[in-house]
């Protein structure tokens, strides 16, 4: 027992010094690190960063929202007129079979109204097509001019608070590795942006 209890306290005084021993590399390893982490800020110039959140930006900057709101009611309107023509068609269709069953058709009649379906639905798919194209151009347009905007600001916002760099930060993909929350400038920016849509808005209804 006394020998099991030596090897065991033998054990111990091992582990405690291997532990000992690791806490000891990983501190010089730590202060190497800190110390060329140092030596680096001291050789790189400083700058001025900040950083904005663009899923926040997005979601309180009044234009952004107007604009999927603007967005979602034009592919509703769209929706809704294809879906009225598809019903119409489906009647339509109904009531062919219904006089084709039924013997209601002569030869010539049969072919007439089946080449004016074939052709109501390929006008169907083309508006289709159409009203889909053209919503996503004039959403492509539209964003592109927002993001325009937004890095115009945030431009003139740079420049008046004297930074070097802005970051974009978002809970997607995200590039910043680190930032710290002292230099989150997002709700100034969303306040900017705000203020100077709220007077565009506002000179658009003294034109009108």
């Amino acid at each position: 027992m006394k020998k099991i209890t030596t090897l065991v306290l033998s054990g111990l005084m091992m582990i405690a010094a291997s532990a000992v021993i690791a806490s000891c590399n990983d501190a010089k390893e730590n202060a190497s690190a800190e110390a060329a982490a140092e030596a680096v800020a001291e050789k790189e110039p400083s700058y001025k960063i900040a950083f904005v959140l663009i899923d926040t930006l997005t979601s309180q900057y009044q234009k952004c929202r107007d604009l999927e709101e603007e967005f979602n009611q034009k592919r509703a309107n769209a929706e809704s007129t294809i879906t009225a023509k598809g019903k119409s068609f489906q009647t339509q269709m109904q009531e062919f079979n219904r006089k084709y069953q039924s013997n209601q058709f002569t030869q010539q009649q049969f072919e007439a109204e089946q080449a004016r379906l074939a052709k109501l639905q390929q006008d169907l798919e083309e508006l289709q097509i159409r009203l889909s194209n053209s919503l996503q151009e004039e959403y492509q347009k539209e964003f592109q001019e927002l993001t325009d905007t937004i890095q115009s600001f945030t431009k003139s916002y740079a420049k008046a608070k004297g930074y070097d760099f802005i970051l974009c930060k978002s809970s997607g993909i995200d590039n910043v590795l680190y930032a710290n929350e002292a230099y989150d400038i997002t709700d100034e920016v969303v306040k900017g942006l705000n203020k100077r849509y709220e007077l565009a808005g506002a000179k658009k209804e003294e034109k009108k």
